[in-house]
């Protein structure tokens, strides 16, 4: 059976919603319909990020990535070498800055930001139990 995690969200990504709510309420009030679409539109696909972003682990033994619009992002568990806690700001599929870094053999792989750490590392270590932690106090 295939679990999903959701993203767990950062203060800077509630306060860029409310930013943009706010905005979009200076807009509608100012009535100039270019600014009202664009406003609309770019608040509508943070929205959609903000509500799309997840990772699956599938029955199989894959991890998938999603978030919003953006194409999904696949790996086998088995390929996963090592996982580290990490606050690196790089875009990722991740709305948190309190983030775990998958490496596999050529490298890192992904930034995410799983709500629920314990249970996701735990899920991919029972797929994968040679996976290493660096740093493991923090993620455990």
């Amino acid at each position: 059976m295939d679990r999903v995690f959701k993203s767990s969200v950062g203060w800077w990504y509630h306060l860029l919603i409310w930013l943009l709510v706010a905005a979009c309420i200076k807009v509608v009030l100012g009535q100039n319909l270019l600014a009202i679409a664009g406003v609309f539109l770019v608040t509508g696909l943070v929205l959609h990020v903000f509500f799309n972003t997840y990772y699956i682990i599938t029955a199989d033994g894959r991890l998938i990535a999603r978030c919003g619009f953006f194409p999904k992002k696949e790996i086998d568990i088995s390929e996963i070498e090592a996982l580290e806690p990490s606050i690196f700001p790089a875009f990722s599929y991740a709305l948190s800055l309190n983030r775990i870094i998958i490496w596999k053999k050529e490298g890192m792989w992904m930034l995410l930001s799983p709500c629920n750490r314990k249970e996701f590392i735990k899920a991919l270590k029972s797929f994968h139990p040679d996976i290493e932690l660096k740093n493991n106090t923090t993620l455990l």
